[in-house]
């Protein structure tokens, strides 16, 4: 299919990378940082021949990381979006993305964060008997504001945005049919981050 076992590689591989030393890190604050979230989210597919909005399912997001200074973060993010199929259209979708990112805290104040980052993106549509694949490289785009819970747990409200058209192609079957696809996420939701 996609070669999920490279791709949880490279995921593995980003979060380790972004681990900064020890020494680095600020009093009071975690080395290690963990988020995970969960919202609604609208996935587009762009070809010749694509039904090109796929509408809004289910969509969330699971990412760990460094801490590179008091206002910097880096790490590694899966994205995530689920559209089960229906009596009228009985294809089920997924679309799944993989990320390098870094978080920027610009305000001392206020507790937003704006994100950016460049990974891979793969969308894959099956109805039981024929599949339709696509992958490819593309920056991601983020903010969100953090509302303290407890100690260095927050609720995190967060918008985020990614596109992906380098190296893209369409797959059916496994054959390639096209090149020059795109593929796009818009999610938003709530998300739960120890920082």
């Amino acid at each position: 299919m996609y070669g999920i076992p490279k791709k949880l590689l490279f995921a593995a591989v980003l979060c380790v990378a972004a681990a900064p030393l020890v020494g680095q890190q600020p009093a009071g604050r975690p080395a290690l940082w963990l988020g995970a979230g969960v919202g609604l989210g609208w996935a587009r597919v762009t070809c010749r021949i694509c039904d090109t909005n796929r509408g809004h399912a289910l969509s969330g997001y699971a990412e760990a990381g460094g801490r590179i200074s008091r206002r910097v973060l880096v790490g590694g993010e899966v994205q995530g979006w689920v559209k089960n199929g229906s009596e009228a259209n009985p294809a089920d979708e997924l679309l799944l993305a993989y990320s390098g990112v870094l978080y920027w805290y610009p305000s001392t104040r206020y507790p937003y964060y704006l994100k950016g980052g460049f990974g891979l993106v793969t969308y894959r549509i099956d109805d039981g008997t024929d599949r339709i694949t696509s992958s490819a490289l593309g920056p991601l785009i983020g903010i969100g504001w953090e509302v303290r819970a407890v100690s260095h747990i927050s609720l995190v409200p967060y918008v985020s945005m990614l596109v992906a058209s380098t190296g893209a192609e369409l797959k059916f079957n496994g054959n390639e049919v096209l090149g020059n696809s795109s593929l796009a996420l818009i999610q938003f939701g709530i998300g739960v981050a120890r920082r």
